[in-house]
């Protein structure tokens, strides 16, 4: 790009700290957890995002001919560490034991927390494993040290990426949310408030999403479910969009990052490989 051309792709503008295309990508870990133990995982995942540690997930918990989701082996191999959340459900849970496995393929150095004493099966490569009865705070000391980051300062409020929670709500109304993929995605939704769309507390703010889904120059129509934490600046998306026989279902966890007038731009909550920026427009 040329120093006197403007990029008007969603997070174009955003400096080294943050993850994308011209930009410093931040060390990744991916958290392996079985669904019995996601309040402990979620716990610590806010641990580490907050330090300044990019984190992913298997929220699809698809495992297709007995290999992970694509997205799934992407996050697992870019991230730089596979940390493994052990439990008696984590060692009877087969999405576990194949990332385990897959990150071992790719030589992740992988972390153990174990939350009970369950023995951990041999055979997957080096592990380093914390004493029983380890916290959150111990699991996070033991990540920086492995990847040989330091926890970063909360940045202020008005810092570029602090996220400023209250500030560009997300509410019922049209909205467009174009993501700064490189082969073209947007969103033109209506969203709706709606009691019955599982709104978690008074403090979240949620309900039902219609419209269309544009990606790769497909079209197709998506349904789903928002939610709105203003405190966190966090936005949920859980979509369904039909580009074919079968609805292509996943969930978007937005991070807002500021707000100008009637247009918010956000960053992927979650993701190593390829997290995304987006701009989101409200229609008036």
């Amino acid at each position: 790009m040329h120093d006197d051309q403007h990029d008007d792709r969603p997070g174009g503008e955003h400096d080294g700290e943050h993850d994308g295309p011209g930009r410093t990508a931040r060390p990744g870990v991916f958290l392996a957890h079985a669904p019995a133990d996601a309040d402990r995982a979620a716990a610590l995942d806010t641990r580490l995002r907050a330090g300044g540690l990019r984190t992913a997930l298997d929220e699809s918990r698809d495992l297709s001919d007995e290999l992970p989701a694509e997205p799934v082996l992407q996050e697992l191999g870019a991230c730089g560490l596979f940390l493994l959340v052990w439990s008696r459900a984590a060692a009877d849970d087969p999405h576990v034991l194949e990332q385990r496995r897959y990150a071992a393929s790719f030589d992740k150095p992988c972390l153990v927390w174990p939350l009970d004493a369950t023995a951990l099966p041999p055979g997957e490569g080096p592990v380093e494993r914390l004493p029983a009865g380890s916290d959150d705070r111990a699991v996070d000391a033991a990540v920086h040290r492995l990847l040989g980051t330091r926890p970063s300062d909360a940045r202020p409020a008005d810092a570029p990426g602090a996220g400023p929670a209250g500030s560009g709500a997300v509410e019922p109304g049209h909205w467009t949310i174009e993501s700064d993929d490189p082969s073209g995605e947007s969103l033109d939704v209506d969203l709706t408030a709606s009691a019955d769309a599982a709104v978690p507390d008074d403090s979240v703010e949620g309900g039902h999403l219609t419209g269309t889904h544009h990606r790769a120059g497909l079209r197709g129509e998506v349904t789903g479910r928002w939610w709105f934490a203003p405190e966190e600046g966090r936005l949920d998306l859980e979509l369904s969009s039909s580009f074919g026989l079968r609805p292509l279902r996943e969930r978007r966890h937005l991070r807002i990052l500021d707000v100008d007038g009637h247009t918010l731009t956000a960053e992927d909550l979650h993701g190593i490989a390829d997290p995304r920026h987006y701009r989101l427009t409200r229609d008036h």
